[in-house]
């Protein structure tokens, strides 16, 4: 019986021994151990704890976005799922918003905001002759990503201070998206103005394994001379003035 009794005890020191260590478990020690389940994510100057962490740089495909903090929730792990807090502040990108990976290695997202300058998705748009002005914000309600395969995403975007400079100058009202994944995994949106200036906006946009495709038809309204000349930069000229718009494009080129 003693025997027995002094295992108990041996076993639950060891219990309070892991729980501390995993309670004080710095961030570095874990990310060397779980950076293979990070993907395309690497972190440098990590430090702090899994739990509460900051990491100086974070990167994506290449791509540097800034700093990165966590806050991580305990209770969960229990059940063998880790849910955090996490925000990234780069000279460029905002994000702010809810991560979680369950133990099946299924990731998600809940009302992950985020923000950036509309001059970043010019690559992808393909204008050289215009710069794009403004500032891009909005929140992905929901998203899930499991076997590579996304699923049960939404979420909506707003383009502020909308407008080009370059070969031709034009300000315009906010430019509207809202999109959702498909039963495929793909994600299908509208692209439209908010009705209260002179560019009117109206299109659609698919995206699939990192490969985009867009199109949109855009038009001057009230006669604005300034948004008729900008529209003769930008896609294929219509015969009745308007323009349309056409992009095919990978997202991993973005800068």
């Amino acid at each position: 019986m003693r025997i027995v009794k002094t295992l108990l005890v041996l076993f639950a020191l060891a219990l309070v021994v892991a729980g501390v260590f995993a309670w004080m478990l710095p961030a570095d020690v874990g990310y060397r151990y779980g950076a293979r389940l990070l993907g395309p994510v690497t972190l440098t100057g990590v430090r702090g704890t899994v739990w509460n962490g900051h990491a100086d740089g974070v990167s994506a495909f290449g791509r540097d976005l800034g700093e990165l903090d966590w806050h991580a929730q305990k209770l969960p792990l229990l059940g063998g799922q880790w849910i955090a807090e996490v925000r990234i502040q780069g000279a460029d990108v905002d994000l702010a918003g809810e991560l979680a990976r369950g133990r099946d290695g299924t990731l998600s997202a809940r009302e992950l905001r985020f923000s950036l300058p509309a001059s970043l998705l010019a690559p992808a748009l393909d204008i050289d002759a215009l710069q794009l002005l403004g500032t891009i914000t909005g929140v992905v309600s929901q998203a899930t990503v499991a076997h590579l395969v996304l699923r049960d995403a939404s979420g909506s975007a707003r383009w502020s201070g909308a407008g080009v400079a370059g070969a031709a100058s034009a300000h315009f009202s906010d430019i509207l998206a809202e999109f959702s994944s498909r039963p495929d995994g793909s994600l299908a949106g509208i692209v439209h103005d908010d009705g209260k200036g002179d560019l009117a906006v109206a299109g659609e946009f698919d995206v699939r394994l990192g490969a985009f495709d867009a199109h949109a038809r855009l038009d001057a309204r009230n006669g604005n001379a300034q948004i008729a000349d900008m529209l003769r930069y930008v896609g294929t000229p219509q015969a009745d003035g308007s323009s349309q718009l056409v992009v095919h494009g990978r997202l991993l080129q973005l800068p």
